[in-house]
């Protein structure tokens, strides 16, 4: 009977030792931890590895932003070098023609009583100058001369016909107008424009041209 117990008691510590045995196989570890650990691992470098590529495009739209702004100051630069070499030769061929005019009007006859009058480039606009030879004009018809006058408009030959038409018509009409506002009587003037056609001088050079852009009276008998 004791023997049958002590067999039994065997029996069933074998049979616990066997159950530890199965139980410690079946404990592994704990994979869910290693797992969020890698996808934590993953998701970090995802984002340092994001945060670099970032950095870099910034530092390359910094850089195309800068290159535009100095290649735009460059440009600008230039446009305002050009404008000023521009204007500084505007305002020399202007002296110029200016002074070819103011040449020929003193070379011109001096016993014709109604003076020539000359205009800039593309231009009607009278100049003090033309004023001051338009108020003696206008003294003369006021006080000496009580005929008819014709204002002839001319150009020089650059631009198209009907362009110098237009232009030498306008520059006879400023010359009206103003002999008008002087007191000279409307009835007793009349304009025309020739536009290119009888140029005062056939040369081709802005001496020839400066005498050509002007206005001239012509006593009508």
């Amino acid at each position: 009977m004791r023997k049958s117990f002590f067999g039994v008691l065997l029996i069933l510590s074998f049979g616990l030792l066997l159950l530890s045995g199965c139980a410690k196989d079946q404990v592994k570890p704990d994979e869910g931890m290693t797992g969020a650990q890698a996808t934590a691992a993953t998701a970090d470098l995802e984002k340092q590895a994001a945060d670099k590529a970032a950095a870099e495009k910034a530092a390359a739209d910094r850089a195309a932003a800068e290159k535009a702004a100095a290649d735009k100051a460059a440009a600008e630069k230039a446009a305002a070098q050009q404008a000023a070499a521009q204007q500084q030769a505007d305002a020399q061929l202007q002296a110029g023609a200016q002074q070819q005019a103011a040449a020929q009007q003193q070379i011109e006859d001096p016993n014709r009583p109604l003076k020539t009058i000359y205009f800039d480039f593309d231009s009607y606009a009278l100049r003090q100058s033309d004023r001051d030879i338009l108020y003696n004009n206008a003294d003369y018809l006021l006080k000496k001369y009580k005929g008819k006058v014709k204002i002839e408009g001319h150009c020089d030959e650059r631009g198209s016909d009907e362009y110098n038409l237009a232009l030498g018509e306008n520059r006879a009409k400023a010359a009206l107008n103003y002999l008008l506002t002087l007191g000279v009587p409307a009835d007793q003037l009349s304009i025309i424009s020739y536009g290119k056609e009888r140029p005062a001088d056939n040369g081709n050079n802005e001496e020839a041209w400066a005498k050509n852009r002007r206005v001239e009276f012509a006593i009508i008998k």
